[in-house]
């Protein structure tokens, strides 16, 4: 409706201007007739200075429907004024200056008038202007012209009527429609935004709350208990920080990532693990902080898993950062010809690898949190992918890696990749 109305009101303003320089050009044409009787003139100055000021009006709003009223009633004035202000010779005649500016007046009031409204706005100017051709004088060799051009007048003012009918129905139909949609598409945001929050939050539990709790289980106890705690609420409470009041790092995403993997493989031998930290590339692309947040999360769960489960004291965690080129692999990838090969195009690579027990990956219990949610789908909400190997008696090794541009065709395989 918006864009109907704004496109009506450019088409009246330039009609209403055509009409008020047509005006001009007839009171030329008939200086002879104006020049005797100068104050007939007041009409035609009368309508030329209302146009202008309606196409000054139609140029920046929408006109109100009092205005619309105030508009039919100059026009319905300015028409029984027609014996004085057009020429004998153009009384009733459909192409006098009178009757262009009528035109120009049905444009408006039928299009931006309340619809039972337009229809008694539009025929009262008409039944002035017939009111006045039939009391007027008749001009020589007038004829039926008085009648004809009421009858075209009225027939403008119904083709006006249907097209607005029409117009109006449709895009009242397209704006539901675009109300709809919109509604859908904000419920799916709502749900999608929930989920992802309902996410983090198993994330959090199963990463600090549960994993100590298991710990607990397994006979831990004392200071290690104490600092896990500790640990777990120092998380907590940066998780659930206010992000507006944190100051943004100072360092590039790269920088950032290495420290705190740097910090979580520190925590991680203080546990009794020893990990054994590799940084290989310069870090071409800087990497967001959620995306950098995200990775260090997964790395520390991948590494509390290898403590809790591996039956290995010792891990490996290799950090690959590159520009990288489009199509090429980072170091440690998926050999070609493999579904996950070629489509990593320069960003940041973590491994985290061990020689543990391993497991079958394909029977892991959906309902174990770790690995589902904690690395993958930690990873994979926020445009990176992770890849699982692992064999019973082989190790395991956790690729994440998040790609700085993908071409077309790695983005379908990452997109496929993220809900493993």
């Amino acid at each position: 409706m918006a864009v109907i109305w704004s496109v009506v009101a450019r088409i009246a303003a330039v009609v209403r201007g055509a009409a008020a320089v047509y005006v001009i050009v007839q009171v030329a044409i008939w200086h002879d007739y104006y020049a005797a009787h100068p104050w007939y003139l007041a009409g035609p100055l009368a309508a030329v200075a209302w146009g202008a000021a309606a196409v000054a009006y139609l140029r920046r709003r929408r006109p109100a429907w009092p205005l619309i009223v105030l508009d039919s009633s100059f026009y319905a004035v300015l028409a029984i004024s027609s014996g004085i202000c057009v020429p004998p010779e153009m009384r009733g005649v459909a192409g006098n200056w009178l009757y262009i500016v009528l035109v120009g007046q049905v444009v408006v009031t039928v299009w931006f008038a309340p619809r039972l409204l337009a229809v008694l706005l539009g025929l009262v100017p008409e039944a002035a202007y017939w009111a006045s051709a039939a009391v007027t004088p008749p001009g020589p060799a007038q004829g039926d012209a008085p009648v004809v051009s009421s009858v075209l007048l009225l027939v403008v003012l119904i083709i006006h009527w249907a097209g607005r009918t029409m117009l109006y129905r449709r895009a009242a139909q397209a704006d539901r429609g675009f109300a709809a949609g919109d509604s859908e598409a904000h419920d799916q945001y709502v749900v999608l935004s929930r989920n992802i929050e309902r996410r983090e939050h198993e994330r959090l539990l199963h990463d600090t709350v549960l994993n100590t709790l298991t710990a607990i289980s397994r006979g831990s106890s004392g200071a290690m208990v104490v600092a896990r705690c500790r640990h777990d609420i120092a998380l907590l409470e940066h998780a659930l920080a206010d992000p507006a009041g944190a100051a943004e790092p100072a360092a590039p995403g790269g920088a950032t990532l290495v420290a705190d993997v740097e910090t979580v493989a520190g925590e991680m031998r203080a546990r009794g693990l020893r990990v054994t930290l590799e940084v290989a590339g310069s870090g071409g692309a800087d990497i967001p902080p959620p995306v950098a947040g995200a990775i260090v999360y997964a790395t520390r769960e991948a590494l509390a898993n290898v403590a809790a489960h591996a039956g290995t004291g010792e891990a490996w965690v290799t950090i690959t950062l590159d520009a990288g080129a489009p199509g090429a692999d980072p170091p440690g990838a998926d050999p070609p010809g493999s579904d996950t090969a070629g489509v990593w195009a320069g960003g940041v690579q973590v491994t985290v690898r061990d020689a543990g027990a391993g497991f079958d990956p394909a029977r892991v219990d959906p309902a174990r949190l770790g690995l589902r949610r904690s690395i993958t789908e930690r990873v994979a909400d926020w445009g990176g992918r992770v890849s699982v190997r692992s064999a019973p008696g082989q190790g395991t090794v956790v690729d994440m890696s998040w790609p700085a541009a993908l071409p077309a065709a790695g983005a379908e395989l990452v997109s496929a990749d993220s809900s493993w």
